[in-house]
């Protein structure tokens, strides 16, 4: 690739950089009720209901924020390139994160432990499904 080529992508990596912060804030305000949710939990255990609630309330919040993120790059930077590059240049920053970061124990034995996993294998891969879903709804 060229360097004009490659600086065209520059922005979709600071767009990733944004994404990444922008969960980070988002989960740290999150986890301040939800810790409150589990402690109010009566009878908690490490498979109790209440982790599902926790998986899915960490899993919608990604794969929102990650949509607004896309969709927000390609109506306002919509000259710049859009393709799968783009997106991975996109997701880097928040799977660095997530996976080397933040090190999941991805033991998946209990609902408890399987909670962080889940969230921090949904993070890096939030941008890809959005695109990969974007583009299946432009084909149809």
């Amino acid at each position: 690739m060229r360097v004009r080529t490659l600086i065209r992508y520059l922005p979709a990596l600071a767009v990733g950089l944004l994404l990444a912060q922008l969960s980070l804030i988002l989960l740290s305000y999150a986890a301040n009720y939800m810790l409150r949710y589990l402690i109010s939990a009566v009878d908690l255990n490490a498979n109790s209901i209440q982790y599902l609630w926790l998986i899915l309330h960490d899993v919608s919040l990604l794969f929102i924020l990650s949509a607004i993120v896309y969709f927000s790059y390609r109506k306002f930077l919509s000259i710049l390139p859009d393709d799968l590059f783009s997106a991975i240049l996109m997701q880097l920053p928040i799977t660095y994160i997530s996976l080397y970061l933040l090190r999941p124990s991805f033991d998946l034995s209990s609902l408890a432990s399987s909670a962080s996993t889940i969230s921090s294998v949904t993070a890096s891969i939030s941008v890809l499904l959005v695109y990969g879903l974007s583009r299946k709804a432009k084909n149809n």
